[in-house]
């Protein structure tokens, strides 16, 4: 008879413990399963360019498209300059709208009060809020643009720099601190956009931003406080587009790169661009957002072949 405890698992010489014998994990302890539908495959899309190269044209472009597919587009705006998407009636979310102190009266908001107010934006997206606009769903979140989203992080930062214990505040920490912040609030700002809404049934949003654009030690990189932000906002978005003026004929051509590259117009730099493999032109030459969005989407939603180039 076999001297082994009835129930106890068999083992070989040598053999290692079987998994079996490891104390299950509860079933609460482990992570959701989702599965994925291309159906909510969603574009996320950044535009860099100098100013003039038709950043807000482009989502200009954009609003208008979605407004012919029966979509409403949200407009993230944080300081007045989005008169021009004003025509197209898209829904205004205004960090930094004035502080109403009576019916008659009110001051500018502070940048920790700005900064605040981002916070509970994001947080008010992620449970499902402004998702209708105008009897239309929201399709589209527009961050027009991060370099004014990066001035009030980099405001209110050096507003609560850390102190060291000789009492002096720690710029270069403060100033590092800023690219990641900014960086961390964009990625809460896309997975609020997207994943969150699931569990309450609401379809994620497409989300599009612009940024400026410096040339720095011979490249053109987005213009964005801090030293971190510029290198990792490009891991935020799948599509960067390039956006830049070129001289053609006497006349001004806008062109979106898709790519990296390298020009001597106006200044020798190099560019950081990047798309899905083979599904746009390196350049696309009168870029219309819209038509780019449409793009995107049908071939994360498998109904357009990498190969087939062009806007």
């Amino acid at each position: 008879m076999s001297g082994v405890p009835p129930g106890a698992p068999l083992k070989m010489p040598g053999m290692a413990p079987r998994l079996g014998a490891v104390t299950p994990v509860s079933q609460t302890d482990l992570p959701p399963i989702d599965f994925m539908d291309p159906g909510d495959a969603q574009p996320s899309i950044c535009l860099v360019g100098a100013s003039g190269t038709g950043k807000t044209e482009q989502l200009k472009r954009l609003i208008a498209h979605l407004n012919t597919r029966g979509l409403a587009t949200m407009v993230l705006a944080v300081e007045s300059k989005q008169q021009i998407l004003a025509t197209l009636r898209p829904l205004r979310i205004s960090i930094g709208a004035p502080v109403r102190l009576s019916p008659t009266t009110s001051r500018p908001a502070t940048a920790s009060e700005k900064f605040q107010r981002l916070l509970a934006f994001r947080d008010r997206l992620k449970q499902g809020a402004y998702r209708e606009h105008d009897g239309k769903i929201v399709g589209a979140l527009v961050v027009d643009g991060l370099m004014e989203v990066g001035a009030i992080v980099k405001a209110h930062r050096l507003g609560n720099m850390p102190t060291s214990t000789t009492g002096q505040q720690n710029t270069f920490r403060a100033f590092d601190d800023i690219g990641t912040d900014l960086i961390d609030l964009m990625a809460s700002l896309r997975e609020a956009a997207s994943d969150s809404g699931k569990s309450f049934g609401i379809a994620p949003l497409a989300i599009v931003a612009t940024c400026g654009e410096v040339l720095k030690d011979g490249k053109y990189q987005p213009l964005l406080p801090g030293n971190q932000a510029p290198t990792m906002l490009p891991y935020q978005f799948e599509l960067i587009l390039r956006l830049a003026t070129e001289p053609l004929d006497g006349m001004t051509q806008y062109v979106a790169h898709t790519v990296p590259g390298e020009t001597g117009y106006p200044q020798m730099g190099r560019w950081d661009a990047k798309a899905p493999g083979g599904l746009f032109d390196a350049k696309i030459i009168d870029p219309n957002l819209g038509e780019i969005y449409d793009k995107l989407t049908s071939y994360y939603r498998g109904e357009t072949a990498a190969n087939n180039k062009g806007a």
